[in-house]
């Protein structure tokens, strides 16, 4: 653990740590307007727990982290995983909760970066040549774990986001072209092959995306015709913080969480979204910035997991809001209401600073 003194200071990306803290104050602002009870005040707490999370991250060596506490950070979260599918708290239809101490943690947020900090820590070592056969297998076998678990919590929109970091690491790892065209064409295949074997209700939500003309508008295509509505009626500017009525008056159901999105557009308009996009786009660019910048391979390789987690997070979720994309039940990063999300979010954060105070080679 390094001290906290004036050449630390100096030397922290500020903007990675500023934006991430923007982008969840600016979430607070919709669930303030839209979610019942205490919400608002929750994801306070948890920007607060962020903060020292990340900090204390900060501070301290990304590469004993990653050698040494991430199989006992993995372990403790598939346990956890474990607990939920018998002791695990059930929101809106998915039990996917721990309620521990008068807090709700949801353990597959920090399965997302338990597996990043697993995935890291086996491409730690320097390699020549393509990604092999075997060091594919072990990495599925990281990422398998975690996702059966959460697939038996019925949670299918967290078990994609396993997948996108697989993928990114698969690819950024050396994976021959080859193979990434036949995954490519696998993932195509897959998804027409997998469509008759869904359930009802998810063939209903992605019928309303190719069939909106045949869609129930009171039934599956419900949330995403009032989520369009609540984006298109911002306009430019929007009707003003806590003035809008798809979001407040409950129109749209759960705005709060998947659905915060539609809440900036319908209070801050074209504006606050292009605002919120910018916020993205810097954090993003930080986060590349830093691992271009890394001092070795599991540093670099860690902060693009955490990219491409955000990335994921953020294109499904904005292609839900605005109708492109069938409800998946992915929250949008740092805005959404989850205070385990929010955590788990600034411990990437905290690494990566950590990546980058480290930087030089001694």
């Amino acid at each position: 653990m390094v001290d906290f003194n004036r050449k630390i200071f100096r030397d922290i990306d500020w903007l990675l740590l500023l934006t991430p803290i923007a982008l969840t104050v600016m979430g607070c602002v919709g669930i303030h307007s839209t979610a019942p009870g205490s919400e608002m005040k929750k994801q306070v707490i948890a920007l607060g727990i962020g903060l020292v999370f990340a900090i204390v991250l900060m501070l301290n060596d990304y590469r004993k982290i990653i050698v040494n506490v991430a199989p006992f950070f993995y372990a403790a979260v598939m346990v956890m995983l474990i607990l939920v599918l018998f002791v695990g708290k059930e929101i809106n239809g998915n039990k996917a909760w721990l309620h521990i101490a008068g807090f709700s943690l949801q353990p597959s947020e920090f399965a997302k970066a338990a597996t990043i900090l697993m995935l890291s820590r086996h491409m730690a070592q320097p390699r020549i040549g393509s990604l092999s056969l075997k060091d594919m297998i072990i990495m599925g076998a990281i990422t398998m774990p975690p996702v059966i678990l959460i697939a038996l919590e019925h949670d299918t929109g967290t078990m994609l986001t396993f997948g996108a970091i697989l993928g990114a690491f698969y690819f950024l790892g050396g994976m021959r072209k080859v193979l990434v065209a036949a995954a490519l064409a696998a993932v195509v295949v897959g998804l027409f092959a997998v469509y008759p074997h869904l359930k009802g209700y998810q063939k209903e939500r992605i019928d309303v995306i190719i069939h909106p003309e045949k869609a129930d508008p009171k039934g599956y295509a419900y949330q995403t015709i009032q989520s369009v509505i609540a984006v298109g009626s911002g306009g430019v500017l929007g009707k003003g913080v806590g003035q809008s009525t798809q979001g407040k008056l409950g129109f749209l159901p759960f705005a709060w969480t998947d659905f915060i999105a539609a809440v900036i557009a319908e209070e801050m308009g074209f504006a606050g979204i292009l605002l919120m996009m910018v916020l993205y786009l810097i954090f993003i660019w930080r986060l590349v910035a830093v691992a271009v910048g890394a001092r070795d391979r599991a540093g670099a390789l860690m902060i693009m997991g955490f990219v491409a987690l955000i990335g994921f997070h953020i294109l499904c979720n904005l292609g839900m809001v605005v109708g492109i994309m069938p409800i998946m039940g992915i929250p949008l990063p740092l805005m959404s209401s989850g205070g385990t999300a929010v955590i788990s979010m600034f411990i990437g954060v905290g690494l990566a600073l950590s990546v980058r105070l480290r930087r030089f080679v001694n």
